[in-house]
């Protein structure tokens, strides 16, 4: 795991507890807390494992990630241009 996997765990199991201290004390406010910090660590821990998964891409395959790189900069050049 890396440190963007680690964090949003971390901040997903934080949220959840907060979520749960607001269900038992009845705090909306908590309770709304808890959920958008438990996204946000769901969101973090998905963006570290996508970045793991192109850094083995790009270790294994590096031919086919230059290739995948050069297209979508291709495309990002010609949508930027386009007028």
């Amino acid at each position: 795991m890396f440190k963007n996997q680690i964090e949003g765990e971390t901040k997903n199991a934080v949220g959840k507890a907060q979520e749960a201290y607001g269900d038992f004390t009845d705090d909306n406010e908590h309770r709304t807390e808890g959920k958008l910090r438990s996204a946000a660590g769901q969101v973090q821990s998905q963006y570290g494992e996508a970045v793991d998964t192109a850094r083995e891409f790009t270790v294994k395959q590096p031919v086919g990630a230059l290739a995948i790189a050069a297209t979508v900069g291709f495309v990002l050049g010609a949508l930027v241009t386009r007028r």
